[in-house]
């Protein structure tokens, strides 16, 4: 088989649950893709629609109210030339087509009973799709023709009936002209003079009747010579009503289809064994129906193109070959089913990640690992193990009972070692986890067992040896992801794409953290698309990861979702942007970007606290929001970002070495164009080297340390030197604001003047 280097570029969702049209939505070029949103905004439906775009497998429960059928496209890069490696004699103009193509489309397509095809689609389907047209054209065009003759025939044959009928009357006239005639003999001779009597019209009317006949006779010779296309004419009126007739019967069963799916998605009503059987009947009717209406519409199109043969005058047998001819010259025998289902066979593999699905066994038998015994608990874990470590079974074929534990704790250490590489963690200041196998056989005492070798796993501390089972959710469930996808890398030779329902859900936010290290690490061999609501698996800087999910009307359920690339964010939500506000600059609830306010940006979470306080404290009513940076570094990228979503912003400074450097950055790289009066820089004196220095000493001391202990000096150079938990302390101090436990009246003299420093900065801001 020729391998393809297929990757998922970008997918397009209809009709699955709340998504009615996703458009064309782009995955990330570096193949780690993050959908942020509110719960029931549709993230874990894009991730199902994707995996189900692999199956094709779905039930009711995916469809919408009024029970359209989904369809789902996805876009692959391909590598130039690629398609006619695996494209068998594709013709001329496709195989021309074929060759400069570096991308494919397939899209799934479900019908009335959910079962479903793949087809190719944009441009190759464009192209088989006007091949089609043409045939369709062509059919069309002798159709008319074939009307026109029938036309013709039919007009014959009324003026054959027209001549049928005059001659019964002629007849008629002829006999009683004849009688009459009898009737004025004169003693067995003539009359003199017969011009006034009746009879006198028979010679006329005999030569009429003649004449008539004649008529009808060169009438009958003409029409015979329509006979071929007058039996055409029949037979093709007869098919069309057997396809009309298909059509019928497909729409009575297609209508009890829905009937089901109705009571399935609306009513969740629950279906016995006797229905079940009726529904089976039901499919089984549907799907020979369909057979049966591809075979009568190909046998109709066979015959009008046929006809078009007989009516230029070919026999039967020559019409019928010349269509075999005129077919392979309009209609390719390739078709969008039959490449799509082609090309399907090299498409990525989509899986879902089964959050503890794989977790690791306490032990398990050798024997279960060697058979491949997947229904045995922990086979796909242990699998996982013993892939990460590269063993294969004759490993555990070495004789020498010394020499394999040697071999098997020198994996061990790797493996830690490569574990302890991602998971950051540790129980204590030092102390990090272990993971260990160990082979070993089972004792006399194992009934049928005796003597049969097993493997055991521990993770293990400087504490205690533990089995998996006996460990913590976090440290089991991240052990799990680990292996599966650092496995799936290692031994996948087909591509992969690898959906994550909220990953690290039991997880630390540093723990989070090394979900993100996994991810990275994987990201050259799979691609990886999850959804989060945590800020710490959202990095700030690789925005272009993000796809926002909302709803259109976020009070209703029954609204459809809608996907937010990068450059549209501006428009979601807030509480669509949620985790992504935590990391550029919100962890309060309903504050956050605005874009009828003035934003102003501050250096991290901790002044972000205390800002607020000094608001709350000062009854200060302006107009601003105060946004958060992580970190001083991200502040330009931040800016950036507000200025792209056209919102007014500005950026608050302490005099520092570190706020020296990212004013002249932003200086130079952002503000250089600034169009407002304003200086849109707002750098403090040098006595504030960070926001805690806008409280005197005294009330730094008595409101946010609690301690006695004497200051000497600047509150940040104290905060640093004590390694106070900074965010932490103002964090409380902003609570306590805000619960009334501390007012403006507790703060002396210098504190105050700071605090108005502040507000009629903001003041100038509004």
């Amino acid at each position: 088989m020729t391998h393809s280097i297929m990757r998922l570029l970008a997918f397009r969702i209809k009709n699955f649950r709340s998504i009615l049209d996703t458009g064309w939505q782009n995955l990330s070029p570096d193949n780690v893709t993050c959908l942020i949103g509110q719960n029931e905004s549709g993230k874990t439906s894009v991730l199902e629609a994707l995996e189900v775009f692999y199956s094709g497998v779905i039930s009711e429960d995916v469809l919408r109210s009024d029970l359209s059928l989904p369809e789902i496209c996805c876009r692959f890069s391909i590598p130039e030339g690629w398609l006619l490696k695996v494209t068998e004699n594709p013709g001329m103009e496709l195989k021309e087509l074929l060759s400069g193509l570096t991308q494919i489309e397939l899209t799934r397509k479900w019908i009335a009973d959910l079962s479903s095809e793949i087809t190719v689609s944009g441009k190759i389907s464009q192209y088989l799709d006007s091949l089609e047209d043409a045939w369709r054209l062509y059919l069309e065009d002798v159709k008319v023709k074939l009307k026109g003759e029938i036309d013709k025939i039919n007009d014959k044959g009324a003026k054959l009936n027209d001549l049928g009928t005059r001659i019964v009357v002629m007849k008629e006239k002829v006999a009683e002209a004849k009688g009459n005639r009898k009737g004025f003999t004169l003693f067995g001779k003539k009359a003199v003079d017969f011009s006034s009597s009746p009879g006198s019209q028979y010679p006329v009317l005999k030569n009429q009747l003649a004449e008539l006949k004649k008529k009808e006779e060169d009438a009958v010779k003409d029409l015979s010579k329509f006979n071929t296309i007058s039996k055409a004419g029949e037979i093709w009126i007869a098919l069309e009503e057997k396809c009309l007739a298909v059509d019928r019967r497909l729409s009575e069963i297609a209508v009890k289809l829905e009937e089901r799916h109705q009571k399935m998605t609306l009513l969740m009503r629950q279906v016995d064994n006797g229905e079940d059987l009726d529904w089976n009947n039901i499919l089984n009717d549907y799907r020979k129906t369909r057979i049966e209406k591809e075979q009568r519409n190909e046998e109709l199109d066979r015959h009008i193109a046929m006809s078009g043969y007989l009516m230029e005058g070919l026999s039967e047998d020559q019409a019928a070959r010349k269509v075999d001819e005129t077919v392979s010259s309009y209609k390719s025998h390739l078709n969008s089913k039959i490449l799509g289902k082609k090309y399907f066979e090299f498409c990525p593999e989509i899986e879902m990640f089964e959050d503890f699905g794989s977790l690791l066994p306490n032990r398990i038998d050798l024997a279960d690992i060697i058979s491949g015994n997947e229904k045995v608990e922990g086979y796909k874990a242990a699998r996982n193990f013993l892939t990460l470590a590269q063993l294969d079974f004759s490993f555990f074929e070495q004789p020498s009972s010394r020499i394999l534990k040697q071999k098997i704790e020198n994996l061990n250490h790797s493996l830690t070692c490569n574990f302890q590489d991602f998971w950051q963690q540790s129980i204590g200041r030092n102390n990090k986890i272990n993971i260990q196998f160990e082979l070993d056989h089972y004792s006399s005492g194992h009934a049928g067992k005796a003597g049969k070798p097993y493997l055991e796993f521990w993770i293990k501390d400087e504490g205690e040896r533990l089995y998996p089972k006996q460990r913590s959710r976090g440290v089991r469930w991240f052990l799990s992801f680990y292996m599966e996808l650092k496995a799936s890398a290692s031994e996948n030779s087909k591509p992969l794409v690898l959906l994550v329902d909220e990953p690290g859900v039991s997880l630390h936010a540093r723990a989070q953290e090394d979900v993100l290290k996994v991810f990275e690490d994987i990201s050259q061999k799979i691609q990886v698309i999850y959804t989060t609501h945590s800020p710490h698996l959202v990095e700030i800087n690789k925005l272009h990861r993000v796809l926002a999910v909302q709803r259109d009307d976020i009070d209703s359920f029954r609204s459809t979702t809608r996907i937010l690339d990068p450059l549209q964010l501006s428009t979601a939500t807030p509480d669509t942007l949620t985790p992504l506000q935590s990391i550029l600059g919100n962890p309060m609830g309903k504050e956050g970007f605005s874009i009828v306010r003035f934003n102003l940006i501050v250096n991290d979470i901790g002044s972000f606290y205390l800002l607020n306080a000094i608001i709350i404290l000062t009854g200060f009513r302006g107009n601003i929001s105060i946004i958060p940076s992580t970190d001083i570094s991200s502040m330009p990228l931040l800016c950036n970002i507000l200025m792209g979503w056209g919102m007014e912003f500005g950026v608050l400074l302490f005099e520092n070495e570190n706020e020296n450097k990212i004013e002249e950055t932003l200086r130079r790289t952002v503000f250089n164009t600034a169009k407002s009066g304003k200086d849109l820089i707002i750098k403090l004196p040098e006595s504030f080297q960070n926001a805690e220095d806008l409280l005197s000493t005294l009330d730094f001391k008595n409101h946010i340390i609690n301690t006695r202990e004497g200051i000497t000096v600047p509150n940040s150079v104290y905060v640093r030197d004590k390694e106070v938990p900074r965010n932490f302390v103002l964090s409380r101090f902003l609570s306590n604001v805000r619960s009334g436990l501390i007012a403006v009246k507790d703060f002396d003299e210098e504190t105050l003047e700071n605090f108005k420093l502040i507000t009629d900065i903001l003041k100038g801001l509004k």
